[in-house]
């Protein structure tokens, strides 16, 4: 084999390695996209679903994105049957359906990627938030989480913050660690991982996020 094919193999090797080792990011970056396009009724949304479809039956070994996140054989494999579930039933319900059918997938992506997004979201050393979602609560307090999601997205990716976005009914952990009992709230840390600011169950909490966020950044410059 000549030098040449050879360094082309090992360069697919890499490449392949880099996409495994970022396959939850990406997958993420995806559902954030396509969950925002669904909110919006965006005519581009298809599209959206198409590139996190291709994602998630990404040709990459399952059996290494298992090792890489620490999944149980199920784990990916449940995701990908929900998802399966989802694009059936989208097209033969109305798009205010369908967002709220993908926002439960959507939690179950984050509780199947749950420790390795935690220790992610730990480790970085940039102001970040963390927003306590519901998959199972009242009616009115799941609308508010849904439209918290979104916001915060939105508020989030314009604003260059890293942000997590857990569902509080499956993993509680954290709530309890930091008194947050109620569902949605918010907690910004420092790059220290230390609590700057909490609010709880605020129909008004990306203006008061934003303008505690402002005031944070004023009193350091």
């Amino acid at each position: 084999m000549s030098y040449f094919l050879k360094f082309i193999l090992f360069l697919l090797v890499v490449l392949n390695h880099s996409m495994q080792a970022q396959f939850y990011e990406n997958l993420r970056e995806s559902a954030d996209d396509y969950l925002v396009a669904l909110s919006k009724k965006d005519s581009i949304k298809e599209e959206k679903f198409t590139k996190l479809k291709n994602l998630l039956f990404t040709k990459a070994e399952d059996e290494t994105i298992r090792n890489l996140y620490n999944l149980s054989y199920n784990q990916l494999d449940s995701l990908k049957n929900e998802f399966t579930e989802y694009e059936k039933a989208k097209n033969e319900i109305s798009d205010d359906s369908a967002f709220v059918l993908f926002n439960y997938w959507y939690l179950q992506l984050s509780n199947t990627f749950y420790n390795y997004a935690e220790e992610k979201f730990f480790s970085s050393e940039k102001v970040k938030i963390l927003l306590f979602s519901a998959s199972v609560s009242c009616a009115c307090t799941l609308e508010m989480c849904r439209k918290q999601t979104i916001d915060l997205i939105n508020f989030a990716n314009q604003n260059g913050y890293d942000y997590w976005i857990v569902d509080s009914y499956e993993n509680n952990q954290l709530q309890i660690e930091y008194q947050t009992l109620f569902s949605p709230s918010v907690i910004v840390f420092n790059g220290k991982n230390e609590a700057l600011y909490k609010i709880e169950y605020d129909e008004n909490m990306i203006d008061k996020l934003s303008q505690q966020l402002t005031n944070f950044h004023n009193k350091k410059s």
